[in-house]
């Protein structure tokens, strides 16, 4: 791991959970993680594994009923913004930190004009005139590649490409010049092509800005293109944690190799993709063990019993998997085997 880096962000045993008829579905369920100055974290995984429920906890949007986050700290310059009062954390939401939505046709108003909508969200923040808060708008349709922008701030939603939407969210989001900018899956809906302008839209601002970004995904392609460090997320818990460099070159975590190994080669011949066999557990009824442990091709016994903690490997990475701890080898040697 990169050493010797400022921390912007710190997250220390989150835990969002959800309390309805069915029983406590542990969303987030214990997880660590530090952003840095001017750097991507990227947080990766399949879909219902906690990535979302992780930005909106950083955000205190939990739909409360029935999510509550029930434990953890999140450091942001200093400062628990868990223990901030609801006043204090609004100056704090869209203006210091902020969020690009995964679908903007749920996030935008359809019926109120997009400048509009970015230039109330200005007012709101910075305190200035409407007269200002429109020009800025402007201006910031223009910043992420807007053409006519004057024109586009007068329309609505619905009249906007699927792209241009999404730009718009950015806008929006960056309207304030956050230290912080969350990306939920940004590009999810959209073509390859628009993807990669989008991708590289918030690379650039991200330079000019000089913010840090938590770029939420489960596109292992746009992790490697624009992410510093990586967190692998697997049914509420971190289980690998390392630079990308490290994840890509020396992935540790079964889950991890599964989801690298599922990746098209371009130089070998496939007839299949290679898949993770087995579904991911329940939220409602976690195994007491480790939470990968039926899909895992090296489980034992140990991996059943007790849950793994993520723990540092020899070059600064970090993973949650009995394999890499003394524990393991010492089963492993009395049972006669050791891979």
């Amino acid at each position: 791991m990169v050493a010797n880096k400022e921390a912007i962000l710190q997250v220390k045993g989150l835990k969002t959970h959800f309390f309805t008829k069915r029983g406590v579905s542990k969303a987030v369920d214990g997880i660590d993680f530090t952003v840095n100055k001017g750097e991507t974290l990227g947080i990766v995984g399949e879909s219902g594994c906690g990535k979302s429920m992780t930005s909106l906890s950083i955000l205190r949007l939990i739909p409360s009923p029935p999510g509550k986050i029930t434990d953890g700290e999140i450091i942001f310059k200093g400062k628990d913004i868990l223990a901030l009062p609801e006043d204090e954390m609004r100056k704090i939401r869209g203006n210091e930190i902020s969020m690009i939505f995964q679908e903007p046709m749920t996030s935008l108003n359809p019926v109120i004009p997009v400048g509009n909508q970015i230039a109330e969200a200005i007012s709101l923040h910075q305190k200035v005139k409407k007269k200002d808060a429109w020009k800025k708008a402007v201006e910031m349709l223009r910043l992420v590649g807007i053409p006519s922008p004057e024109k586009r701030a007068k329309q609505e939603p619905f009249q906007l490409s699927g792209g241009m939407r999404q730009r718009v969210m950015i806008a929006m989001a960056l309207s304030c010049n956050p230290e912080v900018l969350i990306a939920d899956e940004p590009t999810t809906a959209l073509d390859v092509t628009i993807q990669a302008q989008i991708l590289e839209l918030i690379k650039d601002l991200q330079t000019k800005l000089g913010m840090s970004v938590i770029l939420i995904t489960h596109d292992l392609g746009v992790v490697a293109e624009t992410c510093d460090t990586v967190a692998v997320m697997y049914a509420g818990n971190i289980v690998e944690y390392a630079t990308t460099e490290q994840l890509y070159e020396n992935p540790k975590h079964p889950y991890t190799q599964g989801l690298l190994e599922s990746l098209p080669k371009i130089n070998e011949d496939q007839e299949e993709l290679r898949t993770i066999e087995g579904s991911v557990p329940s939220p409602y009824n976690m195994p007491q063990g480790c939470r990968f442990a039926s899909r895992c091709p090296y489980q034992r016994s140990l991996c059943h019993e007790q849950p793994p903690t993520l723990v540092e490997s020899s070059d600064g990475s970090k993973v949650s998997c009995w394999k890499y701890t003394d524990q393991w080898v010492d089963q492993a040697m009395h049972r006669g085997v050791l891979n």
